[in-house]
């Protein structure tokens, strides 16, 4: 099964104990980190709609829509 969490997986944001007013914005997966360590997990850069900036999230900071934007939509 393929992870929903991919490029340009439109995502909620439900935790953002830096920023908690970010929380329930929705945006696009536009970066996933590579960590050189297996344990460690994938971070997430998300282009949150109505910002200018990619924000970094974790797993449980974000959950997906169900639904997929496009490449263009982004570059």
């Amino acid at each position: 099964m393929e992870d929903p969490l991919h490029f340009y997986a439109e995502v909620r944001v439900v935790a953002c104990p830096d920023r908690p007013e970010l929380e329930g914005v929705v945006g696009a997966i536009v970066g996933i980190s590579e960590p050189p360590n297996p344990d460690t997990a994938p971070s997430f850069g998300v282009m949150l709609d109505g910002f200018d900036v990619v924000r970094i999230f974790s797993r449980e900071q974000i959950a997906p829509t169900g639904r997929d934007r496009q490449e263009s939509d982004y570059y």
